[in-house]
Formats: C-alpha cells, sequence, structure tokens
C-alpha cells in the first residue's frame, strides 16, 4: 500500500466526473475511494495532525460534493479537490492552529530477519524522523509544492491548479521547494561558486528532471549538466530529495472514518427528481407521477366516476391532506371549487454536456379550465375548476462567504487584495469571469467591487442569469527578490597576490527586473573594519586596490536593484602573501 501511494495520482476519468454531476452518488463515491487516501496525506504533510488532517479531508469531499456542478472543462476533479484541501487547510493554519511535530505513522513491521535486523529497521526510523522534521521547518507553501509533486505525483499544471498560481510559478515553486529541503536537510550546505553562473539554469533543472521541458530544451539542459561540475551536483541532489521524500511512510484514515464519510456524502444526495409533470390527469404514483401505479392522477378518473358524490368525496379527501383545499358544497346544481398547492420546485438536473436542462412536465390546466365530467354521472353538476399558482421567481444573486475570504482586484490570485468577506457574510453578485470560477461581488467592507473565489462562497437567487464581466488588465509583477551578487579578484595563483601586487576586484550584480547600484568593500590587512572602495550604478563594478601588507584582510559586494531590494555576496578571505627577498 504504501507504493500505491508513492505512485502519481491519477486523474479520475472524466466520464466519472460528469456522472458526478448529473446527480449519480455512486459516481462521486467512485471520486471519493480514487483521491481520498492521497488528499489525506496531503493535508497531514500539511497541517501536522491526523485528527485535523481528516476533517479537513471530509470537510473538502463534502465541499467537492456540494459544488460539482460548477466543475467545467477540462473537468480536472483532481487537482480541484486538491485546491480546496489546500485552502482549507491554509485556513486551519491562519486561525492560530500551530503546525505540530509530523507524528510517526503506524507500519507493519514482521519480526527482524537477516534481510532487515533490527539495526537497521531503527536507522530508517531515525531517518525518516530526520525528513519529517525538515519538512516542519519549511515555509508552508514549499512544503505543500513539494508533497504534491514528490508524494502525489501531480505535473505542474495540476500543482498550479492546486495552489492557485500559474505554471510558470508552480514551477519555481517546486524547484525552489526542493532547494529549500536539500539546505534544512543539510544535504549541501552551501552552494560552490559556479552556483551563479547557473541561475537561470537552475530553475529548469527541476523542470528537465520532471520532463515538463519541451524535447529542445531537454537537450539543452542535457548538454549543459554534461559540461557543469555545479549544475552534476545540484542534479544530484534533487533526486535525493526526491527519493527521501517519496520514501515517507504514509498514513492510513483511522479505522472507520472511511466509511464514515462515504455514509455522509450518501445522505447527501437526496431522492431522484421525479421528472413526471404536475398533471392532474397523468398515470402514475404521486401528482402527475411516471407512467404505471396508481398514484393521485389515476385516482382522479376512478372518484369522478362515482358521480357527484365521488367528486365531494374527492374535495373532502384533498382537503384534509394538504389543508389548502377550500370545499364548497351546495346540493342539487352545485359547484365545487378547490385550489391545489404547488410544490416545492425540483432541482435544476445537468445533461451530460455540464449544462442544466429545463425539467420535462406534463400539460396541466390552465387557470380557470375544467376537467371533463364524467357523462353518464355529471347531471346537473357544473365542472371542477382547479386554480394553480405560478411557480416563486428566483432572487438576485447572492455569494455567501464560507469562511473569511480575500476579495481580489480581478479574477486570479495574481491580482492584489482589495477586500475581504466575513464568514457569512452576504455580497451581491453582479459579473463572472467566463469559467464561473470567480465572482465579481458588491464590496462590503467600502464602496467598489472586488472578485472573490466561487469556492469560498455559496450561492443564491438566479446565478443562471449573471453575466461576464471583463477582467482588468494583469498586474505588473512585484519585484521582491534581491539581486545575486558575485566578487572575484586578480592576480590569483601560488603565492598571489603578494605585497607588491595591484589587487583589481570586480563585482558583478543580476536581477530580473535591473539592478540599481554596485558596491565594493574591503578591509583590508591591517584595518578594523570594512570600507566602501568604489559604487557603480550598472550591473558590473571594478576596482584597483594596493598594494596592500602582508596578512589577513576580507572583500565582499553589495547590490540593490531597482524595486530597492539588497543582496550581497559571501564574505572573502584576501591573503596578500610575503615577497621573499
Amino acid at each position: 500500500m504504501k507504493e500505491e501511494l508513492s505512485k502519481p495520482a491519477q486523474g479520475p476519468d472524466i466520464a466519472l466526473v460528469r456522472r458526478a454531476q448529473a446527480g449519480d452518488g455512486e459516481a462521486f463515491t467512485q471520486l471519493f475511494h480514487q483521491l481520498h487516501k492521497p488528499v489525506l496525506n496531503y493535508i497531514y504533510r500539511t497541517v501536522g495532525d491526523r485528527q485535523a488532517a481528516e476533517d479537513i479531508t471530509q470537510d473538502a469531499f463534502i465541499r467537492a460534493h456540494e459544488r460539482v456542478s460548477q466543475l467545467g472543462p477540462p473537468w480536472d476533479f483532481k487537482s480541484w479537490v486538491f485546491r480546496i484541501a489546500s485552502n482549507l487547510a491554509i485556513d486551519y493554519l491562519r486561525q492560530g492552529k500551530r503546525f505540530v511535530d509530523v507524528e510517526e505513522p503506524l507500519e507493519m513491521r514482521g519480526p527482524p530477519t537477516t534481510q532487515r535486523p533490527a539495526e537497521r529497521q531503527v536507522q530508517r526510523g531515525e531517518a525518516r524522523e530526520a525528513v519529517e522534521a525538515t519538512l516542519v521547518l519549511m515555509p508552508t507553501k514549499y512544503r505543500q509544492a513539494l508533497v504534491l509533486r514528490e508524494i502525489n505525483g501531480l505535473a505542474y499544471g495540476e500543482v498550479a491548479t492546486a495552489l492557485e498560481c500559474n505554471y510558470d510559478n508552480a514551477r519555481q515553486l517546486v524547484h525552489r521547494a526542493r532547494l529549500s529541503f536539500r539546505e534544512l536537510h543539510g544535504i549541501r550546505l552551501m552552494a560552490t561558486s559556479g552556483a551563479v553562473k547557473c541561475r537561470e539554469l537552475e530553475e529548469l533543472l527541476s523542470a528537465f528532471r520532471d520532463g515538463e521541458l519541451s524535447a529542445e530544451d531537454q537537450r539543452a539542459v542535457k548538454r549543459h549538466i554534461a559540461a557543469c561540475e555545479y549544475c552534476q551536483e545540484t542534479e544530484e541532489d534533487l533526486k535525493k530529495v526526491a527519493a527521501m521524500v517519496a520514501g515517507l511512510v504514509p498514513i492510513f484514515p483511522s479505522p472507520g472514518w472511511t466509511e464514515g464519510v462515504i455514509e455522509g456524502l450518501k445522505s447527501l444526495n437526496g431522492p431522484p427528481a421525479n421528472l413526471g409533470g404536475s398533471g392532474v390527469e397523468g398515470a402514475g404514483g404521486g401528482i402527475g407521477g411516471g407512467t404505471g401505479g396508481g398514484g393521485l392522477g389515476s385516482a382522479f378518473k376512478a372518484l369522478f366516476s362515482g358521480g357527484m358524490w365521488g367528486k365531494v368525496v374527492l374535495a373532502g379527501a384533498i382537503g384534509i391532506a394538504a389543508g389548502l383545499v377550500t370545499v364548497g358544497v351546495v346540493f342539487g346544481m352545485m359547484g365545487v371549487t378547490f385550489t391545489l398547492p404547488v410544490p416545492n420546485p425540483l432541482p435544476v438536473p445537468y445533461s451530460t454536456a455540464g449544462e442544466p436542462t429545463s425539467l420535462p412536465s406534463t400539460p396541466s390546466p390552465s387557470e380557470g379550465s375544467a376537467i371533463p365530467a364524467d357523462e353518464g354521472n355529471s347531471a346537473g353538476v357544473e365542472s371542477l375548476a382547479l386554480t394553480i399558482e405560478p411557480s416563486p421567481t428566483l432572487g438576485p444573486a447572492i455569494a455567501i462567504a464560507l469562511g473569511n475570504s480575500n476579495c481580489r482586484f480581478g479574477p486570479d490570485n495574481i491580482y492584489h487584495i482589495v477586500g475581504f468577506l466575513l464568514k457569512d457574510e452576504r455580497a451581491p453578485i453582479d459579473g463572472r469571469d467566463a469559467e464561473t470560477s470567480w465572482w465579481y461581488i458588491q464590496r462590503q467592507d467600502g464602496p467598489g467591487h472586488c472578485w472573490v473565489a466561487n469556492y469560498l462562497t455559496a450561492e443564491e437567487g438566479d446565478i443562471d442569469s449573471v453575466p461576464i464581466v471583463k477582467a482588468p488588465p494583469t498586474p505588473t509583477p512585484v519585484d521582491t527578490e534581491p539581486p545575486v551578487v558575485t566578487i572575484s579578484f586578480e592576480p590569483v595563483g601560488t603565492w598571489r597576490p603578494n605585497e607588491d601586487d595591484v589587487v583589481t576586484f570586480s563585482a558583478k550584480a543580476t536581477d530580473n527586473f535591473g539592478i540599481g547600484k554596485v558596491e565594493i568593500w574591503i578591509q583590508a590587512p591591517g584595518e578594523k573594519l570594512p570600507s566602501l572602495v568604489k559604487t557603480c550604478s550598472q550591473s558590473t563594478c571594478s576596482y584597483p586596490g594596493g598594494p596592500y601588507m602582508p596578512g589577513i584582510g576580507i572583500y565582499y559586494a553589495v547590490a540593490a536593484d531597482l524595486a530597492g531590494n539588497e543582496g550581497m555576496s559571501t564574505e572573502n578571505m584576501l591573503r596578500i602573501h610575503a615577497v621573499v627577498r
């Protein structure tokens, strides 16, 4: 079973998802069976508590059950339910719940053997505990990305959906998560000097390992790795990280938990909609039921065949049953008038294409029309008139927050947050995006509108009439990453530099959004503090210094990008050699 959970989780068949959208409870149960263990393990690795993980996983599938009809093309149920679970887990952590040490899951063990001695089992257990401890130290987003990729086997596009980011961000998250684990776990304590030369390529190393590059890019990266010692080391480290995380022993649901969730899901599956109409004379069980049976539709004919008294008995029976029938009986030339209650509207079923379809109906008598009397026994009796009340009109579309939710400037998490909805707060819906995955709502915390993700809300009212609203322009990415800085000096070699040399320091900085300045700092031998010796307004900077007296000093460089983020090189030792004369 460990191997089964370690394999990539295959997405459910689309036909199964579409059946669940059409109201097939058994189909949704199959979806739950396919995905509940991977989701449970993912949430467990995120929050670190078995009971909380089971509660969150159960809640995630209940919410998915309630909203499965809203899932549109490509009907990626797997990524969607991981996204719901991710947000519930983040809400749990934000509510002040502490991320606790991950417990050691129970494992089926046999007695020690020559193939697996007790000492080796202890070593394996200690190694797993060390991996668990490293995961706990990682930022939540990195931990989620790493578990989704290494344990659950999600592709980058699926990771993007689960973590609500774009494909490129998902690729970067997975790679940075692996590097974060590598450093926290002590696989490699510091990068070699060649790291800077491969910074841009390094972002592709994880994608290369995961097969997420084009064939041309795969070949180019492979050629580079063959000639780059640093990238060879990094690739080996990534393999070690993947093996360590994927090798964690999975947890399994508590006894009875799976059956309890399934029973809960079944209780949410209401009785199948009665697709028969509301016609009075339709044959079948119930009011206007299907063909066959002895429902109220067929009872009308039997009672009317009893003449005038049959009509009176019928009116009285309906009055007792519904409480809404007014019977006026006048013997002789009398009329009988009554009003039938209109049943609650039936849920709108979905076609196999996922689109709502109108309910088939049996034509019912129009208001004031008469039901033909039985020719043999209707002398002197006026016909029976029915009054059908109109169906109620749906109110305006309203979004109801399932929890405290962010409201954004546009329909995506790349837009900045402009407002919020508190739990159970209601907001009128004035628009939606093309995929109906975000609602354009009236802000409740200030003037104007904002966008809220539909999985964070419940809805009521006339949702079908909500218009599509064009999204605002995509915001310019905010630069939060510091520049990368390196520095070196010349001359180098045996006994160089010496007290007779002029030492030239060269600094270089790189940044995605541009460099504002580069500074060179030197603490020459015999000096107590470093001094700023050169400032340049471009990405490269050089400074000729010395000759210096023999001894030990330090040198480093500092750079700032155009957004004001600062980066610093490592502090390097400067050794000036004495000349033997």
